[in-house]
């Protein structure tokens, strides 16, 4: 069975899905911007392998360059192998298989990827490695890029964490999330580059992390917080307002249960995050209840009623104010992505890619013509 890299290109929104090595490129998307997509915006590749793929974040480095994170499992049931693709005027191509930078890894994931600048990139995730008792464990990895070349650093060179989830790079800093421990005892981490060593915050117990942005000096936390039972997992926000602060919890409207996956800052006073409610929280994977759109305007965080689904969004992108766009799973939808579409006054469905469906769980702003959204078919 062939199952694609899907990596989305969205002309406001038009969308294209190829292998790695054979997405459109960059320039031959860049036309007039529609008001929403049609069946002729919609191109399709063939694949060239038989490798089941997911891609779960994106990040653009440049005009024409951007960086993709995923793994893909070769033969059924085989381990996960860890890979990086990147976007140049040529196209998509893989870049990195983690099995070739880490041999003796059972297997490996890239699980968040950010940049600011071509010169500037960082990925995350974790591999798998027995350890004395030949007991399995999961071991965190970061990458950075320098414009050359990527530079690994494993436990020995990190603060204390079991496992990173995702990653936002400000200028020369990096802000790394993930957790300690498993299950009920998790402790979330937020492990800190200043631009030439790793520290880590001081962050409260009872939360997890799901999704980091950072820009201007600030950075945003998204994710639950519960004393531990899936029952009471509410959604959660954690703000830094000056760099080197440590993350603080927000005030948020009562939601209930759920969670949050997603957020993104288009500038501090302009700040969306995305997830569900109503839903079990860490606990419900797919999520089963209601989308969650938040808004910040600076002094608040308001809810933003989405049009009726049920589901989850994974993904948010701001291109200006009245322009941000959002995507995710749509229970009982399997021939489609969902995009909703937010013009300033109301969000609204938009139509979609529709050869053969999608879950997409990563969106990132190339300009104000043009997002890349990424995931698995």
């Amino acid at each position: 069975m062939k199952i694609l890299w899907i990596v989305c290109v969205l002309v406001l929104a038009g969308c294209t899905a190829a292998p790695a090595g054979t997405v459109p490129k960059t320039a031959a998307a860049s036309t007039t911007p529609s008001s929403s997509p049609t069946e002729s915006d919609l191109e399709e590749e063939k694949a060239s392998d038989d490798s089941a793929s997911t891609v779960l974040d994106v990040a653009v480095a440049g005009p024409d360059a951007a960086w993709a994170a995923g793994y893909a499992v070769t033969v059924e049931d085989e381990p996960s192998d860890g890979v990086l693709l990147r976007m140049d005027r040529d196209g998509w191509r893989v870049d990195q298989r983690l099995r070739e930078r880490f041999p003796d890894a059972i297997d490996s994931i890239v699980s968040g990827v950010d940049a600011d600048g071509p010169d500037e990139v960082w990925a995350v995730g974790d591999s798998g490695d027995l350890d004395e008792d030949f007991e399995e464990v999961r071991l965190p990895f970061a990458l950075r890029w320098d414009g050359l070349r990527w530079k690994t650093f494993r436990p020995a060179q990190l603060p204390k964490v079991g496992a990173l989830a995702d990653v936002a790079v400000d200028g020369s800093r990096a802000f790394l999330i993930g957790r300690r421990g498993e299950g009920k005892t998790a402790v979330p981490v937020l492990v800190t580059w200043n631009g030439r060593r790793f520290g880590e915050q001081e962050v409260p117990r009872g939360g997890r992390f799901h999704a980091v942005d950072a820009g201007a000096g600030q950075v945003w936390i998204a994710g639950s917080s519960s004393s531990g039972r899936c029952a009471d997992s509410r959604p959660a926000i954690w703000h830094s307002a000056t760099p080197g602060s440590a993350p603080v919890e927000m005030r948020l409207p009562a939601l209930g249960r759920g969670m949050l996956r997603h957020i993104w800052q288009n500038r501090p006073s302009d700040v969306w995050a995305v997830g569900e409610r109503g839903t079990s929280g860490d606990c419900d994977e797919y999520g089963t209840g209601k989308p969650l759109i938040l808004h910040w305007n600076g002094s608040s965080w308001k809810q933003v009623e989405p049009p009726r689904w049920k589901g989850s969004l994974y993904g948010v992108a701001a291109v200006g104010e009245d322009d941000v766009w959002a995507v995710g799973y749509e229970q009982d939808v399997t021939t489609e992505v969902t995009l909703l579409h937010y013009d300033g006054r109301g969000w609204k469905r938009e139509a979609g890619y529709t050869e053969g469906g999608s879950n997409v769980s990563g969106l990132a702003r190339v300009n104000a013509n043009l997002l890349l959204a990424a995931g698995d078919r």
